[in-house]
Formats: C-alpha cells, structure tokens, sequence
C-alpha cells in the first residue's frame, strides 16, 4: 500500500474525531443559532446528510495528503505542520464560508469568522498528526 494511501487512512478517523468534538459538542449550540432554519434539524441537534458529509471527510483528509503534507518539513513535523495544515485549513474554510456568505441570503459574519479559524486549527492538527504518522 502507498504510503500516501496509509497516512490518508490514519488521518481520516482523526480529523472526524476532532470535528466531531467541534461541530457536535461544544459548539453545536453556535452553529444552531447562528444557521437558524438552514440548519438540517431533528430533535434539537443538527442532521446532516452522511453522504455528503462522508465526501467532506474523504475530501478535506485528502487535501491534506496532496497538498500541504508534501510541504512539511520532516525534521521539523510540528512547527512545520501547523503552519501549512493552518494555511491550507483557512484557504479551504474561507471558499466555502466566503462562497456562501457572497451567494446567500444569511451567512453571519460572525459563523464565517469562527468557522474558518476552525478550519485552520482543525487541519494544522491533523497535518501535524499525518506528519509524525508518515
């Protein structure tokens, strides 16, 4: 197996893992009152549909592997890690966030702002974990 192939494997658990924590714990509540009725709702929690979500947690792993791992330094995995994981995670966050802030009618600024820097802090997090994996 490739070890590209094998890293992606490792890092896709961890990234669910930690979005999981974010979007599902602690800061449901947020994303709920912020979205307000485009939020996908049962029973008080947001209700995605797996299949999409299932494409975003092959796709944002994957992005990882192509495109900010081949530029962290192994000597220097951590340091390294979190700066092209942070960089790639606000470029890809900011797409979509800012995508939908200019084509919608309600996207809060303040969602956008929370959302992207999550999207930084979550994929410098796993860079830095697929880097010590590799």
């Amino acid at each position: 197996m490739p070890q590209e192939l094998k890293v992606f494997l490792g890092i896709v658990p961890v990234f669910v893992l930690l979005d999981y924590l974010w979007l599902g714990r602690l800061m449901q509540g947020f994303y709920l009152r912020q979205l307000g009725e485009l939020a996908r709702r049962e029973g008080g929690v947001i209700k995605p549909r797996l299949l999409a979500a299932a494409g975003v947690y092959l796709a944002l792993p994957g992005g990882i592997v192509l495109f900010a791992l081949p530029r962290v330094d192994p000597a220097r995995p951590i340091a390294s890690g979190l700066w092209w994981g942070f960089l790639y995670g606000v470029t890809v966050y900011s797409v979509y966030d800012l995508t939908n802030r200019a084509t919608l009618r309600h996207w809060p600024v303040r969602m956008a702002a929370v959302d992207i820097c999550w999207g930084g802090c979550l994929c410098a997090a796993v860079t830095v974990a697929a880097g010590l994996f590799r």
